[in-house]
């Protein structure tokens, strides 16, 4: 009884984890190359754009994203599309989540890991 219920314990979990989709990519500072997603999102200093080939009709825009680097964590809200980050993982961040993690005179940092 007792191995059968660790069992369906560590599924459940393996099967939680599986189903997040880390991406790994380069973080900018600047909104250069992006363009608002088609739905408006409330009003936050911690925004991210995300690139626009992953989420082509801004589905999940408004969501929440878990942005990593260097071991600091930071939750941003999806509010762009990075036109300019097409073909890639890489996210542009405003300028407060960006000194979150970095001073904004980097520009840019990598590899910053971010999920939805």
């Amino acid at each position: 009884m007792f191995g059968s219920r660790v069992f369906i314990a560590l599924f459940s979990s393996v099967a939680a984890i599986s189903t997040v989709n880390a991406y790994t990519g380069r973080a900018s500072s600047d909104s250069l190359g992006t363009t608002p997603c088609p739905t408006q999102c409330p009003l936050t200093d911690y925004r991210a754009a995300l690139p626009v080939d992953l989420f082509p009709n801004g589905e999940k825009c408004c969501s929440t994203v878990y942005v990593s680097y260097q071991g600091v964590n930071i939750d941003v809200t999806f509010t762009d599309l990075f036109l300019a980050g097409a073909g890639s993982f890489n996210i542009s961040l405003s300028d407060k989540a960006f000194a979150e993690l970095a001073p904004l005179e980097l520009g840019q940092i990598s590899p910053v890991v971010w999920n939805l």
